[in-house]
């Protein structure tokens, strides 16, 4: 009965002292550093742990380093596939861990990982997600090229149609709050749109909308956006024949230029 009450408390005071099986350091601990953009993490789950390197925008694990984990005592040794060993203890506030031998990876003196509670990570999970998000994200960068590629082919048909329609065209405003909106139509360059605040002249907005020939008129604009217009018999206005409300284009004078925003003022009209 002697012996066994000494075993007994001779387990109890090494459970105490964390001698026998070493402290439990499983947990996630950030390295303490100035540069917010990457994040180095020591994950540490068992006797396994990972050196995450963790950029955080836009968030994306960028390196991952396999090391190894052991608990003797107060310290927690980290050994890397070169044979380099760092080792670490407790900091003051029983959670973060303070290098005991920075110099292994060219750390400075004092350094402390910070204890994270979102810690440990599931490393593998992460990376697999993170592979399936770029994979969507490459799947969407090659459907936008085939999108693109099909306008482009859409407008190198549609473009020799154009004739009819060529010219610059200047929005017939109906409110004093209509911006001053230029059109310019030719074969070569297609369709390309300006919107300038009436005003102060400051630009608005640009764009070079999809557009096709029919047999009602020309379509501009794709989706909900995508308008019919006609051609007066005199061919000096664009009239929306689907649009909500009136909506016409005055054709310019060829001997005029529209970089004279005045004199393109003066075709847009100053409703009151």
């Amino acid at each position: 009965m002697h012996t066994l009450t000494k075993l007994l408390a001779a387990l109890a005071a090494c459970s105490l002292a964390a001698v026998c099986y070493g402290d439990d350091y499983s947990g996630a601990y950030r390295l303490h550093g100035k540069n917010t953009q990457v994040k180095i993490v020591l994950n540490v789950h068992g006797d396994q742990a990972e050196m995450v390197r963790w950029q955080t925008n836009p968030a994306r694990i960028t390196t991952v380093q396999q090391m190894k984990a052991i608990s003797v005592g107060d310290k927690l040794l980290i050994d890397d596939a070169d044979g380099n060993r760092l080792a670490l203890g407790r900091n003051a506030d029983e959670r973060s861990l303070d290098c005991l031998n920075c110099n292994a990876i060219d750390l400075p003196k004092g350094t402390v990982w910070d204890y994270d509670p979102k810690g440990p990570y599931d490393v593998l999970k992460l990376l697999k997600e993170q592979a399936a998000m770029d994979g969507a994200v490459r799947e969407l960068a090659a459907q936008a090229a085939v999108e693109k590629a099909m306008e482009l082919a859409q407008r190198e048909v549609e473009a020799p149609k154009l004739g009819p329609y060529e010219g610059e065209w200047v929005y017939q405003r109906v409110s004093s709050r209509d911006p001053l909106s230029i059109m310019t139509i030719w074969r070569k360059s297609q369709i390309k749109q300006w919107s300038f605040n009436f005003l102060s002249l400051d630009r608005l907005s640009q764009g070079t909308p999809l557009f096709a020939i029919t047999e009602a008129g020309l379509r501009v604009g794709t989706g909900a956006k995508s308008h019919l217009y006609t051609l007066s018999a005199d061919k000096k206005t664009l009239a929306c024949a689907d649009c909500a409300t009136v909506e016409r284009w005055a054709k310019s004078d060829p001997k005029k230029d529209l970089s004279d925003r005045y004199y393109a003022r003066s075709v847009a009209g100053n409703p009151l």
